[in-house]
């Protein structure tokens, strides 16, 4: 029986696209004289290295037949660095093999993610491939196994991995295990250029990951979706690494303790290894960490330095704050009172915030009792948000405000008041509903609609505030590629995709 084929494209979204594309051409205008036969073939006058160039930008069977064109581009696509994408040779399954063996390297890219080795076959094979690739180098390589193989477990990678590294810069790997590396040679040299490292949907022990950060002295990003990791912790000791994506996976502990670059800290989706537990997300030395979220009130423990942060306890002091991080999403449920008060306890450790991302999560059944009803104990006080104490970064830095999923419930509109009436430098509010039915959104809007009115802003920066209503196109499966993206400087409004 054949597997559904959602779950082959769910495995593929997560990966990188490939570089080149197969359904793109390559033409050329004509002038009148060309059209009569005496026209002047311009393009093959061009050095070798732009020709070149040009080849190693299409799909292989298409650099391939260039050959063909003339003989000023025979034997081109053999000293091209080519792109292979093994979803460009299909079905023929034994080509990218061929091309493997056929071409003498270097590739631009390699992308095999279709299951074209054999299952009888598929450990030695792809050894074999894996020797091919170091003997030749590949500077991208994305590599995942079928996800509907063997179970859909991850398979264990062979050590012959590790022999490409020298000319790698970018590595993904799906559905595998990452080979054992007690014994594995370790040092800067394995992988001297490596800059970009995903691992989807595997299992990780925390010794090999570990490993990986040790031997890549210039990677810069690091991707873990859809991963397991044991013994359930993610730790940054790493002089070079800009940005860590979490997503999907499951992890106790997060830690950036030795991280001097670290700019961008994401978590999305992540939960704890088991039911009642949560994830302590420790930051130590991050003094460049810009970009943070999203933490959760229900699911993270915030430590800083060596304290951990105790809404109502912690005092506000240098060894309890994170002043480098400019853009904070933080993900609560505004109708568990514990979760208000932790809320503003992690305000107050990030007191130079200029963008503020809030995401409501009160559809969670947590806290309900069997009627579908808040539990009593779990009310605010209804002045609770008249005597909340002052919060550093709301009154003397925030500009931009997005509340995302927004019911209008009871705190939700408390929480909006609160930062319209002390937020000076306040320019933007955008509120996502989190309903789009016209119901809800009438709803919605009546509640809102006074916090439109300039008398409830507290800001002296803008004479017309910009206050804004919206919604959701659809959901993001892959925003963890945007929020990986270094050239996006807020990646939270990505994600929303807003009409």
């Amino acid at each position: 029986m054949d597997p559904p084929l959602w779950v082959e494209q769910l495995m593929h979204s997560y990966l990188p696209a490939s570089p080149v594309s197969a359904t793109a051409s390559l033409s050329a205008s004509t002038s009148t004289s060309d059209q009569d036969g005496g026209g002047e073939d311009r393009i093959s006058a061009l050095p070798n290295d732009l020709l070149c160039n040009v080849v190693s930008r299409l799909p292989v069977k298409d650099a391939a037949r260039t050959g063909a064109l003339s003989q000023r581009w025979r034997g081109l696509w053999r000293a091209a660095p080519l792109v292979l994408d093994d979803a460009h040779l299909l079905p023929d399954a034994a080509a990218a093999f061929r091309v493997l063996a056929s071409h003498p390297g270097p590739f631009r890219s390699v992308r095999l993610v279709h299951n074209l080795i054999n299952e009888s076959n598929k450990d030695a094979l792809l050894a074999e491939w894996l020797r091919l690739l170091a003997d030749k180098g590949v500077e991208d390589l994305i590599l995942a196994n079928d996800p509907c193989s063997r179970g859909a477990m991850p398979v264990q990678l062979p050590p012959s991995l590790l022999s490409c590294g020298a000319s790698l810069r970018r590595l993904y790997l799906g559905l595998w295990l990452f080979p054992f590396t007690v014994d594995l040679p370790r040092g800067p040299g394995v992988f001297p250029d490596l800059q970009e490292l995903g691992i989807c949907h595997g299992i990780t022990l925390e010794r090999d990951l570990d490993y990986m950060l040790a031997c890549s002295p210039k990677l810069e990003i690091l991707a873990l979706i859809g991963t397991f990791c044991l013994p359930n912790r993610v730790r940054v000791l790493h002089q070079s690494l800009r940005c860590m994506v979490l997503w999907h996976s499951l992890v106790d502990e997060v830690s950036a303790m030795a991280a001097p670059h670290l700019q961008r800290l994401i978590i999305y989706c992540t939960n704890p290894t088991g039911p009642g537990t949560t994830i302590k997300v420790k930051i130590g030395c991050a003094p460049q960490l810009a970009v943070l979220g999203y933490l959760d009130t229900a699911k993270h423990v915030l430590e800083i330095g060596d304290t951990i942060i105790k809404a109502g306890v912690t005092k506000v002091c240098p060894s309890t704050v994170v002043p480098s991080v400019k853009v904070l999403a933080l993900k609560v449920r505004f109708r568990v009172a514990a979760e208000v008060k932790t809320l503003l306890g992690f305000l107050r450790c990030f007191p130079e915030v200029e963008t503020l991302h809030i995401m409501a999560s009160d559809n969670d059944t947590d806290y309900y009792d069997d009627h579908g009803e808040v539990k009593v104990r779990d009310r605010l006080n209804s002045t609770f948000w008249q005597r909340v104490g002052p919060i550093g970064c709301v009154q003397s830095r925030v500009k931009r405000v997005v509340f995302d999923q927004f019911t209008g419930g009871t705190n939700e509109v408390g929480f909006l008041k609160l930062v319209l009436g002390r937020a000076v430098l306040l320019q933007k509010v955008t509120v996502v509903l989190a309903r789009p039915d016209s119901v809800a959104m009438s709803e919605a809007m009546c509640k809102l609609q006074p916090l439109a009115s300039k008398r409830m802003w507290a800001t002296q920066v803008v004479d017309n505030p910009s206050f804004e209503v919206s919604g959701r196109v659809a959901g993001h499966l892959c925003w963890y590629k945007e929020a990986s993206d270094l050239s996006i400087t807020d990646p939270f409004i990505s994600m929303l995709r807003l009409y």
